[in-house]
């Protein structure tokens, strides 16, 4: 492959040219260093990413601030809002499916599989469900809400490439951050807590990073920068006060019409 890897060559190209450049010179990274080899492959990525993130992220700032008003309260208003709807749209559309399947299995009166189905109580059998989906799928709205910094690259947009342990890249202060984005503090266990070490230490400059300061931290190592809500929003320079407004209005949305369906509205 004879084209050169540099943000300038990267940039023009589709999201799969860029993922098969990036992937090219990956394979000729050594990553013997790194003994757990099933993250060769991301301390690969790291490496190549990492040779050409500052330059990308220079082009995305310039590009940004030439072409929309990026700064503007307003504007970061509108795009995080229109995340924010089609999530809620989204959400509310598997919702509504989800519970007539419950609400269907419940009445035709199956062998029941806990106390909640046993007595038929729709909202208990579904409410757990529910949680579980909606906070598995908000990890990827944060990601989507970030990304419309120019401070930030999301590999799986960017570049169609997934690092194994890495959510979102960051530049600031002139540094590449190779970062875990979480909601809450509290959000990893046990066992996570040693998977995210391993995963974040291979690269430099790591941060562990939640969307929001709720919560107590589960997270901690003392060569792993940890930030929080505002904190984290700041980084990026995207205005907390606008994420947390558009989220609480999302899940109020979110929550009546579940509680509409409960009541069988």
């Amino acid at each position: 492959m004879s084209t050169q890897l540099t943000a300038e060559t990267l940039i023009p190209l589709s999201v799969p040219e860029r993922k098969k450049l990036i992937l090219h010179y990956a394979s000729l990274i050594d990553a013997t260093e790194i003994t757990d080899k099933k993250l060769q492959p991301a301390y690969k990525y790291g490496r190549i990413i990492s040779s050409i993130a500052p330059a990308y992220f220079r082009y995305q700032i310039e590009d940004k601030n030439d072409n929309l008003p990026f700064l503007e309260l307003e504007q970061q208003s509108q795009l995080i809002e229109k995340k924010t709807k089609k999530f809620t749209s989204d959400f509310i559309n598997w919702l509504k499916v989800d519970f007539k399947n419950k609400s269907a299995i419940l009445d035709q009166h199956p062998n029941p599989k806990n106390l909640f189905e046993l007595c038929g109580a729709k909202l208990l059998v579904t409410s757990n469900s529910v949680t579980r989906s909606l906070s598995t799928k908000m990890g990827r709205l944060w990601e989507e809400i970030a990304d419309i910094s120019p401070y930030v690259i999301i590999p799986e947009f960017e570049f169609q490439i997934k690092i194994k342990g890495i959510d979102i890249i960051i530049f600031s202060d002139n540094t590449v951050h190779f970062a875990q984005l979480k909601t809450l503090k509290g959000t990893l266990t046990g066992s996570q807590k040693d998977r995210a070490k391993k995963e974040l230490s291979i690269h430099d400059n790591p941060l562990f990073v939640t969307a929001f300061d709720l919560g107590d931290w589960t997270f901690n190592d003392d060569e792993i920068k940890r930030m929080a809500g505002k904190e984290f929003w700041d980084k990026i320079h995207v205005d907390y006060d606008l994420v947390e407004n558009h989220v609480r209005n999302m899940l109020q949305k979110i929550d009546k019409v579940f509680t509409d369906l409960a009541a069988g509205g």
